[in-house]
């Protein structure tokens, strides 16, 4: 979290730590660099068993008796380790909160939510969650700051703040063709639990809204759906 916040210019960032970071990059380079160092020696290693499966590259790799060949291996683990955790930045939810709105940056896209829209905010698990007026899910993204972090920034920026979801007694399990529920809605959770099965995360983000459109909140664990209505004022 950034420990600066002078208005609209400057606002609060939940992201990872200064010290998260370090530790990944950290570790990225380090990681990375013992797996370039060790690549000539498995590669000898495994091209001399062979039940072992490509033979070819591994052979290829045993091959290189050049002296630069393992720092080359070296670089191109740690770069490969650095990539990784570029990545992983750039697909974690960065959420920015100031006195005025809050904005989301996950995986290149950006959502803006105004705080005059926000009826509360908590913590679920690991996620974030933004309701409005109507209960309706504003934002839920999976956050890597501590609960406490989370809550203070919220609550010093004026935001209302729940120890918990309120309307954590209303979710239902969701099975196929859930009594009570309209066919409209039996079918988009269907197609959601589709996505939540094939990974496609887009895709589920898109049904949560259209369920959000007909009146029902979901939320998840691992693969299962739970809903529950709205709860207008």
């Amino acid at each position: 979290m950034d420990d600066k916040m002078l208005g609209e210019t400057s606002p609060a960032v939940l992201w990872f730590s200064r010290g998260d970071r370090f530790f990944l990059i950290a570790g990225a380079v380090v990681i990375g660099g013992l797996l370039g160092f060790a690549l000539p020696y498995v590669a000898s290693w495994g091209s001399s068993l062979t039940w072992i499966p490509f033979q070819g590259p591994l052979e290829l790799i045993a091959s290189w008796s050049q002296w630069w060949v393992r720092y080359v291996c070296i670089g191109v683990g740690v770069l490969l380790g650095l990539a990784l955790v570029g990545v992983a930045f750039y697909e974690t939810a960065r959420v920015a909160v100031s006195e005025k709105h809050v904005r989301i940056t996950e995986g290149g896209e950006s959502v803006s939510v105004s705080k005059s829209q926000v009826g509360i905010v908590f913590v679920d698990g690991k996620e974030l969650v933004l309701l409005d007026g109507a209960s309706r899910q504003l934002v839920r993204v999976p956050s890597e700051e501590k609960r406490g972090v989370i809550e203070a920034v919220f609550e010093e920026r004026g935001y209302s703040v729940a120890p918990g979801d309120p309307y954590d007694d209303l979710y239902h399990l969701w099975v196929p063709e859930t009594p009570g529920l309209a066919p409209e809605v039996n079918a988009v959770l269907k197609a959601r639990d589709m996505a939540l099965k094939k990974k496609a995360a887009s895709d589920a983000r898109e049904l949560r809204s259209e369920l959000d459109r007909l009146g029902v909140v979901v939320r998840d664990k691992k693969t299962s759906q739970y809903w529950r209505p709205l709860v207008r004022p």
